[in-house]
């Protein structure tokens, strides 16, 4: 993998982290308000699985918010000065999650809907149109762990197996160990006819790698690909920085000697920097 795809994955995640804990600023205190969840701790699933979505590729998220809007492409100035009106605007009470997400600043992100199964049912259609007009474009859906049940999981993926949809199911982490969603759901995904991978949801370069086979297979015409993003830790082992997908990144990055501490430090302020420069 080459150095360059390396620090362009660490700076988005890096500027993942940023907007995140800019957005958790703003809720601080707020009280009476919706508010969004915080995607600390998904740098990883998110970045490594949509950094090499080409134009007119869509992505269907877990949640309302602008965090793939980021991701998925480079903003210019105007546009990041779009996203952060946009998540100001909700926070003052002035639009709703569903119009936070549906006025994308990059328009690649599906409109969000509360219920899993109307969001994915969407997701499939987007999909299912690629496929009968040969546009050659996929669909990456984001779900949580703890979202679908286990009956909803096998209708979804027996469908989209059945049909060989161009999507990647991304599977984001439980906030606690194993606890709720379907178990070992790669392991049944490959049951129900889809290939299913488990990777470690802090390990940026594996899912990486694992999207790009998976990216592979799909614009081959192979059918869609479930990547379940899970966290591995020894029952009795205390969470150390093996548990942040951004300090297991920037130890590699180091250990690898592709980088320095002063450019993974600049890189890290590159966000805050503009949003600062936003006010």
């Amino acid at each position: 993998m080459p150095n360059k795809k390396l620090l362009q994955m660490y700076g988005v995640m890096a500027d993942a982290r940023a907007l995140d804990e800019h957005i958790r600023g703003l809720q601080k205190g707020v009280k009476g308000r919706q508010k969004l969840r915080s995607t600390r701790g998904q740098e990883a699933c998110r970045v490594s699985t949509a950094l090499e979505l080409l134009p007119g590729d869509l992505v269907s998220d877990s949640q309302a918010g602008v965090v793939m809007d980021l991701i998925s492409g480079a903003p210019s100035k105007a546009q990041l000065d779009s996203l952060l009106r946009r998540v100001a605007e909700f926070h003052e009470g002035k639009i709703d999650g569903a119009k936070l997400a549906r006025e994308g600043a990059l328009a690649r992100v599906l409109p969000w809907v509360d219920d899993v199964g109307n969001r994915l049912t969407m997701a499939m259609g987007a999909a299912l149109s690629f496929k009968t007009l040969k546009r050659g474009s996929l669909v990456v859906a984001y779900v949580g762990h703890d979202q679908p049940g286990k009956k909803e999981w096998r209708q979804v993926l027996q469908t989209a197996s059945k049909l060989e949809l161009p999507m990647i199911f991304v599977v984001l982490p439980s906030d606690e160990k194993d606890e709720g969603g379907v178990r070992q759901l790669s392991a049944k995904a490959r049951g129900w006819g889809m290939p299913g991978f488990p990777v470690d949801a802090n390990d940026a370069v594996a899912l990486y790698r694992v999207t790009q086979e998976s990216l592979g297979r799909i614009r081959g015409g192979g059918g869609p690909v479930l990547i379940e993003c899970k966290g591995y830790r020894a029952e009795g082992v205390r969470k150390d920085s093996t548990d942040d997908p951004l300090a297991q990144m920037k130890s590699f990055l180091l250990g690898r000697k592709v980088c320095t501490e002063a450019w993974l430090e600049k890189a890290g302020e590159r966000l805050r920097t503009r949003i600062s420069s936003s006010k």
